[in-house]
């Protein structure tokens, strides 16, 4: 057996056993179910064992014991309640950008709700061409195709969409904690925790896909981020005050984005209205505005049925689609 088709069959084997947790199986009885050989059983427990996957014995039969917390389809769709998000996953270890990926799989035809993952990113972006720091097995970078119906001048929104679905998820283990920074940070005890950029193909009218990409910092420690950064960036364990199970964390994160995703594609951002200005770190405060070459300070009053916020600047009100905004500190 060669390695690809050990690792095919190890795939396999995990979703079997994952299914039947409570029964033990003979090599024989497994080498039966999937038309190989025991020899070839034993070489797909192996591979498993290398992934972090560990079983029990009882005999001369096993069963799975223990699975790791990887962001891999076997793990991430087994207990997934979602219709479509999530239910083709493409995951690696190692991978420059999953925007990147994602992006050539929507270029390919990939179908709407692909997601890809990996462990670890060497050239993870963040907004205005910024570096997201990516570590091994600390967080969560992932990537959605989305090939939504509505017109492009839409799109925008789902930003603010995927960091209310992200901030709910989050609350789960930090709740009273958890913010959003227009337009598209999540805050934990005011210090970013997760950031979302999304890249879209369009024409004049039509959407031809949408990629959205997360990257959530989970069981990062402090000493994980490079020093410029420290002071400003969190983890949700940090807060939690213990190590955060990743894999149920995403299942939730895609469940609730799929729910949302819906409503907004049947009537935009207005039913979500006052879930994100209740979650907004920006209302009620003075702000700095970077557009372009201009600054403008004044006071961030709203969000709009359409995402932008308004800013009450020398007078008059402001509506903000894009730009970096801070908040002012006395």
């Amino acid at each position: 057996m060669n390695r690809s088709s050990s690792h095919q069959l190890a795939e396999n084997l995990l979703r079997f056993l994952r299914e039947n947790t409570d029964c033990y199986y003979t090599p024989e009885s497994l080498a039966a179910k999937f038309s190989v050989s025991i020899n070839d059983i034993s070489t797909a427990i192996t591979v498993a064992e290398s992934w972090g996957y560990r079983f029990s014995y009882s005999g001369l039969k096993i069963r799975i014991q223990e699975c790791p917390d990887l962001l891999t389809d076997t793990e991430l769709q087994y207990g997934l309640s979602t219709k479509y998000i999530g239910q083709v996953i493409h995951a690696y270890r190692k991978v420059k950008s999953t925007n990147d990926i994602a992006r050539e799989l929507a270029e390919g035809g990939a179908g709407e709700g692909t997601i890809v993952t990996a462990e670890e990113q060497t050239q993870g972006r963040g907004r205005l061409g910024r570096q997201w720091h990516s570590p091994s097995g600390k967080g969560v970078y992932l990537s959605m195709i989305l090939r939504p119906v509505f017109p492009p001048e839409q799109a925008p929104g789902i930003s603010l969409l995927t960091a209310l679905a992200l901030a709910d998820t989050i609350s789960s283990c930090c709740p009273g904690l958890v913010q959003i920074k227009w337009p598209n940070d999540v805050l934990v005890n005011g210090k970013k925790t997760a950031g979302i950029l999304t890249e879209l193909s369009a024409d004049k009218t039509t959407i031809n896909y949408l990629i959205v990409g997360v990257g959530v910092n989970i069981n990062h420690t402090t000493g994980d981020f490079p020093p410029e950064i420290q002071q400003i960036a969190t983890s949700v364990a940090i807060a939690a005050g213990y190590p955060i199970r990743r894999v149920p964390l995403v299942q939730g994160f895609l469940a609730a984005f799929e729910r949302m995703y819906e409503q907004y594609c049947r009537s935009g951002l207005q039913g979500f209205l006052s879930q994100l200005r209740s979650y907004s770190s920006l209302l009620g405060k003075e702000v700095t505005l970077n557009k372009g070459n201009k600054t403008l300070t004044g006071i961030a009053r709203d969000i709009d049925p359409s995402g932008a916020l308004v800013v009450a600047c020398d007078n008059r009100l402001i509506t903000v689609t894009s730009g970096e905004v801070t908040v002012v500190k006395n």
